[in-house]
């Protein structure tokens, strides 16, 4: 009996997991890939700035782009106060800080702040649902645990214009939210992945936090950091949030999450959460660290974890946004050892992507978190647009099979690299995998990410319009990182 194909029509569809991928017929192999440090394009230099900054998050208006970001005024876990500032850009590259004057602080040279007091994560949305009150365009969310006469949860922070916010209303108190709680408009909904914890024991999960304003549910012992997502119709009631699940059947700390609809593909989404990797114990190693003098601060002056912590940064991708795919190795690390990385904060990217308007997006990082009285650098990547990862073959020729779909439009169009010696072409097959015809593709060579593929006599993909067909890669020294039909 003949099945119906994956229907794709003109979506931009990405080889970073198997979704497209029947895994019985490839012999090509996926690869997580890294983003390329540039430069440190901003300095934060003053006032609570040289203690600790936290979560950066990047909006984007009708005026250019917005960081906003959180300085910690100390490091004391019992007063974990911080405020919220802001940086803007017109490119990306050039970042300056605006001279607001709207709430009181003297020991800044600009005073770009927006909030003040505030507990931990802040996390800003431009809101373009168009039914949105034009007062509440700008919606921020952050914890609040110790604030008098305001119960514990987290809590919207409204603003017409991105400077001048007014607490509004607790979305939640079900959650932990010491983290960076991301919040977006998607296809007619609000949607939040924030922060909770849970013990795993043998495969039974426990929520730790069910009410932050009662504390633990049960004790803390083997508390798993973890991610839930909740979804609103109008960013004041909210579903009890659920925790999401890998595909890898790992279960591991994660930190942020910094979520996101991927821009070329809004349908994928993406995160990069970071890890935590806690020892247990001091060893001779920490020694021979760069840092070993600002880990042991930590542990004495904070707590012994704030020592023994360390932190990196995965890529994750999911198309329902509760079941994903991760890699476990790395996409970004601390990097070679210095008197200012290995250390519990590294790896906590800016939120969002800026587009260069060439094949790269821009990504950020804020860096050496524990290093007191030292100005702070953000630090600017590139990553290939379509990059994040991809299926590739080595020096052998490898194929890689999609499943049976359904496309619409005439011309196939690929992100792809290869070497000068490397090749790939694309052949169409029938459900069981058998070619349709004896038409090849030209032989496809070079580096770019949108060459348009045609067959060998210069016909196009039409005569297969609106028909189960499965797509065959044959890729030697080659990586594909997406594909979409125009």
């Amino acid at each position: 009996m003949k099945k119906e194909g994956l229907y794709i029509g003109t979506r931009r569809e990405l080889f970073w997991d198997s979704y497209l991928i029947d895994e019985d017929m490839t012999t090509a192999f996926p690869r997580l890939l890294q983003p390329e440090k540039k430069e440190c394009c901003f300095w934060f230099d003053e006032g609570a700035e040289l203690n600790s900054i936290s979560y950066p998050c990047i909006v984007k208006d009708d005026k250019g782009y917005k960081m906003y970001y959180l300085p910690w005024p100390s490091s004391d876990v019992k007063k974990p106060k911080a405020y919220l500032a802001v940086i803007e850009s017109q490119d990306g590259i050039h970042w300056s800080k605006p001279d607001l004057n709207i709430l009181d602080h003297p020991e800044l040279k600009k005073n770009n702040v927006v909030i003040d007091d505030l507990e931990d994560g802040m996390h800003v949305m431009f809101d373009p649902n168009p039914a949105c009150d034009p007062q509440e365009k700008y919606k921020a969310v952050g914890m609040l645990k110790n604030t008098p006469g305001i119960s514990a949860g987290l809590w919207c922070y409204t603003s017409p214009d991105g400077y001048h916010f007014t607490r509004s209303h607790c979305l939640t108190v079900c959650g932990a939210f010491d983290s960076l709680n991301v919040a977006y408009w998607s296809e007619g909904r609000y949607v939040c992945y924030l922060r909770n914890y849970h013990q795993n024991q043998d495969g039974v999960i426990r929520d730790l936090f069910t009410d932050l304003n009662e504390g633990p549910r049960i004790g803390a012992a083997g508390a798993i950091r973890d991610i839930r997502v909740m979804y609103s119709d109008d960013f004041r009631v909210w579903t009890e949030p659920e925790l999401i699940c890998f595909d890898d059947g790992k279960d591991y700390p994660l930190y942020t999450n910094n979520v996101m609809r991927y821009p070329r593909a809004p349908h994928v989404l993406i995160g990069f959460p970071v890890r935590y990797c806690e020892r247990q114990e001091w060893t001779r190693n920490n020694d021979q660290m760069g840092s070993s003098s600002v880990k042991k601060e930590a542990m004495t002056q904070i707590q012994k974890r704030e020592g023994l912590a360390v932190t990196d940064c995965i890529f994750m991708c999911s198309h329902d946004g509760k079941t994903w795919h991760r890699y476990n190795e790395a996409f970004l690390t601390p990097g070679y050892e210095t008197e200012h990385n290995w250390v519990y904060g590294d790896c906590y990217g800016a939120y969002d992507l800026i587009d260069s308007g060439r094949e790269v997006y821009y990504m950020y990082t804020n860096d050496w978190h524990r290093s007191k009285g030292h100005p702070k650098p953000l630090n600017r990547y590139e990553i290939r647009k379509d990059g994040f990862a991809c299926y590739m073959a080595d020096g052998e020729e490898r194929v890689l099979v999609t499943k049976p779909l359904v496309y619409e439009g005439n011309d196939l169009h690929i992100n792809f690299t290869t070497s000068a010696y490397g090749y790939i072409y694309v052949d169409v097959l029938d459900e069981e995998g058998n070619p349709l015809s004896d038409k090849k593709s030209f032989e496809i060579y070079g580096d770019n990410i949108d060459r348009k593929i045609c067959f060998s006599d210069d016909t196009d993909f039409s005569g297969y319009v609106g028909q189960t067909v499965r797509l065959r890669f044959r890729m030697l020294d080659a990586k594909i990182y997406s594909m979409c039909f125009m």
